[in-house]
């Protein structure tokens, strides 16, 4: 179980990591950056990966705490 959490977090982070740097280089993209007009299809996909960076941020969060309870509840079964 342990293990697989591990996984989990990688990926996200990796998810994370990702997107955050398209984010930051292509930061002409980003919702409402500018008062300008957009294209629909720039501000669609800029909310999408603006959506999926919140998303991986959130399964790292509570993947993190799933791994944390894990270990302290295991730790506390061992001491007498």
């Amino acid at each position: 179980m342990l293990r697989r959490l591990g996984y989990l977090v990688a990926a996200a982070v990796l998810v994370l990591a990702g997107v955050t740097v398209i984010l930051h280089y292509f930061s002409d993209i980003l919702p409402l950056a500018s008062t300008e007009p957009q294209s629909m299809w720039r501000w669609e996909t800029a909310l999408l990966l603006t959506a999926a960076q919140w998303i991986a941020l959130a399964v790292v969060v509570i993947a993190v705490i799933a791994v944390v309870v894990l270990l302290l509840r295991s730790a506390g079964t061992r001491s007498p």
